[in-house]
């Protein structure tokens, strides 16, 4: 009996240290430079008539600048438009908790790609980096997100979050409310 406590206890050690790991596409820690960011992770799918739209998010983090990077792809039987981002460019979350908070776009105007699709659907897709002060932070690592908001330089995209992504082509259940409680410490 004690040998099987012991097998469950290390089985669980193991499958609590799994799910705390970081995956990262670049992690630079040395003297002169501190440089991180993960990997995208799908945060929301919408799926609609001849339309869909893929969001992803990943942490960036150079020095003791912290940030969001969202992963937008528009895709439609028709040329979606080109995204674009600028000053007043903005991330804006509802939370669960009731608290609302907003991270600016962080960098120059920057429009993404398109992509003419002759025989599949065509494409738009952009990236952009959005700056997270010590106040989001702390509110966005405390309470799951309700909702979104995307403002582009062209049009908003309100997305409200699913509790769960799941289906057989997904490895492990993603949970995109709870994207920045999981992840920030990834860049702390």
């Amino acid at each position: 009996m004690r040998k099987i406590f012991t097998l469950l206890s290390l089985v669980f050690s193991i499958a609590a240290v799994a799910q705390n790991d970081c995956d990262y596409k670049i992690n630079v820690d040395t003297d002169e430079e501190k440089f991180q960011l993960t990997q995208e992770i799908l945060t929301e799918f919408i799926v609609g008539g001849n339309q869909t739209v893929f969001i992803y998010f990943s942490l960036m983090r150079e020095e003791n600048v912290k940030s969001v990077v969202l992963h937008l792809s528009l895709n439609a039987m028709q040329l979606p438009p080109k995204v674009c981002y600028n000053d007043k460019s903005r991330l804006s979350f509802a939370l669960e908790d009731g608290s609302f908070v907003s991270v600016p776009y962080l960098g120059e105007v920057t429009c993404g790609r398109q992509t003419q699709g002759e025989e599949t659907m065509s494409n738009s897709t952009s990236e952009a980096s959005f700056y997270m002060d010590d106040f989001a932070l702390e509110k966005l690592s405390s309470s799951p997100m309700k909702t979104l908001r995307i403002t582009t330089m062209n049009q908003n995209y309100d997305v409200n979050l699913q509790d769960v992504i799941s289906n057989e082509q997904i490895t492990e259940p993603i949970y995109p409310k709870n994207y920045f409680i999981n992840n920030l410490k990834c860049i702390e």
